[in-house]
């Protein structure tokens, strides 16, 4: 078991498990949870760790935890319970937005977001986020600004070896601004946890 941010994790074969990434997404969702009876959303929930963080604070009122894979839904639904926070939570599973309905004040995804077009094409690793690193955030993006609240943050998570420049570029042109982020140096890499709010 693991402790992440207060957050006791348990991992499970298979399930993504918490790694520097999801550290920074947890600093900026911790810095921007603001307000009261919030709505949030984790996409791409996996062992469900970003979800439980925002669910332990109080004022978090409910959140919605998907992910395409039922084994990742069920070891987030079992923290859940570790953590005591399973009636403030639901869990669905989704293709990034396709089941989820209603709008949210804190949507978090912690994207696959390294350059590999040959592991996306075979399902066998979680890291490819497309030949550009940056295609599933984009869809992403495009899907998660249609159910954000006014006011409300994205947190999305980003490598240096990806095309960030790019991802910014759609970022804006998509109505979006960053307004914080967080960033650590690992070997050959920076990987970056980025909050977005609507221009405005």
């Amino acid at each position: 078991m693991h402790e992440v941010k207060g957050a006791k994790i348990e991992e499970r074969k298979g399930v993504y498990e918490p790694a520097e990434d999801t550290l920074l997404a947890a600093e900026i969702l911790l810095r921007n949870i603001n307000g009261d009876r919030l709505e949030v959303a984790e996409t791409g929930t996996g062992t469900g760790t970003l979800g439980i963080i925002a669910a332990l604070d109080k004022r978090v009122s409910h959140v919605t935890l998907s992910d395409i894979s039922e084994e990742a839904l069920e070891c987030a639904k079992e923290n859940a319970g570790l953590n005591g926070v399973e009636g403030k939570c639901t869990f669905i599973k989704s293709d990034l937005f396709d089941k989820i309905k209603g709008n949210f004040d804190i949507i978090i995804f912690n994207p696959p977001y390294l350059p590999d077009d040959d592991e996306v094409k075979s399902g066998k690793n979680w890291w490819s986020g497309g030949p550009t690193g940056i295609e599933i955030t984009k869809l992403f993006i495009e899907q998660a600004a249609a159910h954000l609240n006014n006011n409300g943050i994205i947190i999305i998570v980003e490598s240096s070896l990806a095309e960030s420049k790019n991802l910014h570029d759609f970022i804006d042109a998509n109505g979006l601004m960053i307004v914080d982020s967080e960033k650590v140096h690992i070997f050959f890499e920076d990987i970056v946890a980025l909050a977005l709010k609507r221009k405005g």
